[in-house]
């Protein structure tokens, strides 16, 4: 039993190795060829899933600078608005206060203009006035009583007028 046990372990190792041989030879190549084929697209595929996360990763960060320069560059805007709004508004309150000054001194000019006037007239009043008392007190015969009704005529139509 020995002999005949080594002698079928013997044909079964052959069998097994020539096996292995002819599968190796026609099969095994192809077989690895094509394991080798699939590990080099996956490696590709994660390659390139890496390549686009990177990608994107860089995308999105220039996004959201420019997003942030976008919002920088509003709100510049915004404050330029807001400092030439302010200009305008103090521009058009010094031209009231301009206006509102050369209207007051429009204003005084006429007043003194026509204070002027009224002085002027209230002189010739008087002058006239005075000229009338002085020539009825000519014409009159004067005496202490007299010259005081008249004075007193003169005040009353000082005043009158």
């Amino acid at each position: 039993m020995n002999h005949e046990m080594i002698a079928k372990i013997l044909t079964t190792l052959v069998a097994f190795g020539l096996f292995f041989w002819i599968a190796k030879k026609l099969f095994w190549t192809s077989i690895l060829k094509a394991i080798e084929d699939r590990q080099f697209r996956i490696k590709s595929e994660f390659d390139r899933i890496d390549s686009l996360q990177q990608e994107v990763s860089t995308m999105k960060a220039d996004y959201s600078k420019r997003l942030a320069d976008i919002e920088k560059e509003a709100q510049q805007r915004k404050q330029d608005e807001i400092v030439q709004g302010r200009k305008m508004a103090e521009e058009i309150v010094a031209q009231a206060r301009q206006d509102a000054q050369a209207e007051l001194e429009r204003v005084k000019q006429n007043l003194a203009i026509e204070t002027d006037k009224m002085r002027a007239s209230l002189r010739e009043e008087v002058v006239q006035l005075t000229l009338g008392a002085t020539e009825k007190l000519i014409r009159e015969k004067m005496d202490d009583g007299k010259q005081r009704q008249l004075v007193s005529q003169f005040v009353e139509e000082l005043a009158r007028k």
